[in-house]
């Protein structure tokens, strides 16, 4: 019993020291992560108050895949900032503390995933011009993952722009992007790894941006620098495997056609399994595009498939009440007449428009045959101007010498 006892006590004082060990850990966990960390970077503003122009050019390594249901891109770039700092003149790159220098501070806001970062510090000298502040030039190197927001009204023949965002941390009155006209920005083509769906543009756009604070919604305005690149979809894989079998689907639908009227149930199964063979396709079709809350070009081709296939099953299931030849002779005409009035409609839609679009280029051709007829009356009007001015003067000058001549001729007559 005592043996018991003992036991009962050694277990309980074991476990009331284990959840103390625990509270201590707990209590150690706080005050670490409540202490001020010794690599924390504490950016201090210039001195100088002068507001810093930082010149920005990109040169663009390697463009990974290109992923258009997650709209994102991924990318391997080389920037170069550089910016006037009076307090590195005479000083070279490794006399410099650079985690104590003042710093535009860079953020790539478009960032999902850095996969490596390096950044570099040099000293480039202008002893030879005529204020001789030297440049404080930063290089980065990384490979990332970015964001963008992708226009697919046109997919499958898509026109995107893929932008890399900068911002700098220090606002718009500190600092302020501009392009560094000294390198272009360029791109290389021969390690496009998406070449097999993309054809890439071999240009680089680049853009400062000035916002506003009713657009940030923010009491200060950030600088914002925009790096884009396009690229074009190559749109024969879609049109191969989606729109040339959806256009073969939907012409066997007019096999239903063959089927005699008076067997509904075999007209409506062919069209029906062709039916439901456009469904999946548009499944397919859907894979590839991420949730957006428009129509893109491939998707009205798709629903007009489909809307087409339906009319088909909706006809085969009416044919079947039209058995007589009179009334199938009616629905013939039926048939005839919306598919003519359907047609009269687009042709004068397209009529009107075309009547519009001359009516509108007649309208701006004499707009400018009556701008130049001004312009050449009033060049006219200058020009006969100019000439009365002349003849004007020369009258005059003729009349003063012959004035002249008269006085001589009294003067030596008398």
């Amino acid at each position: 019993m005592v043996d018991e006892e003992g036991n009962v006590d050694i277990s309980f004082r074991n476990r009331v020291l284990e959840n103390l060990s625990v509270f201590k850990s707990k209590l150690t966990e706080i005050e670490a992560n409540g202490r001020t960390s010794s690599t924390e970077v504490w950016h201090e503003p210039r001195l100088d108050k002068r507001k810093i122009y930082a010149r920005i050019r990109c040169n663009v390594i390697s463009v990974g895949e290109i992923d258009t249901v997650k709209q994102q891109f991924d990318a391997e770039i080389f920037l170069g900032v550089k910016y006037k700092e009076p307090e590195l003149k005479g000083l070279t790159r490794e006399d410099v503390d650079w985690e104590k220098m003042w710093s535009p501070r860079i953020v790539f806001a478009n960032a999902e995933a850095i996969h490596s970062l390096e950044c570099k510090h040099r000293i480039l000298d202008h002893s030879d011009e005529v204020e001789g502040v030297p440049d404080a030039y930063v290089t980065y190197r990384m490979k990332a993952t970015f964001k963008t927001l992708m226009d697919l009204v046109d997919f499958p023949v898509d026109f995107q722009r893929l932008t890399i965002k900068l911002m700098s941390d220090w606002p718009e009155v500190d600092v302020e992007f501009v392009k560094d006209m000294d390198i272009k920005d360029s791109i290389r083509m021969d390690v496009f790894s998406g070449c097999h769906e993309w054809e890439l543009c071999p240009v680089v756009a680049a853009t400062p941006i000035r916002g506003t604070k009713l657009h940030t919604g923010s009491h200060r305005v950030y600088p914002k620098y925009h790096l884009t690149m396009y690229a074009k979809r190559k749109a024969l894989y879609y049109f191969w495997n989606l729109a040339l079998v959806l256009m073969l689907i939907v012409c066997l639908s007019f096999a239903s056609f063959a089927v005699s009227a008076d067997q509904p149930e075999d007209r409506l199964s062919v069209t029906l399994t062709l039916l439901l063979t456009a469904v999946a396709f548009k499944y397919v079709a859907a894979q590839a595009l991420p949730p957006i809350s428009y129509l893109t070009l491939l998707d009205k081709y798709v629903i007009f498939c489909l809307v087409f296939q339906c009319t088909a099953v909706c006809q085969n299931a009416v044919a079947s009440a039209f058995a007589t030849p009179d009334s199938r002779a009616l629905f013939d005409a039926i048939s005839a007449y919306c598919m003519k009035r359907r047609s009269d409609h687009i042709i004068q839609t397209a009529v009107k428009e075309y009547e519009e679009l001359n009516a509108r280029i007649n309208k701006n051709r004499e707009v400018r045959l009556a701008q130049a007829k001004k312009g050449n009356d009033k060049q006219t009007a200058e020009v006969r101007s100019k000439r009365g001015n002349r003849l004007k003067k020369n009258k005059v000058h003729s009349t003063q010498e012959n004035q002249e001549s008269t006085d001589k001729e009294d003067i030596g007559s008398s």
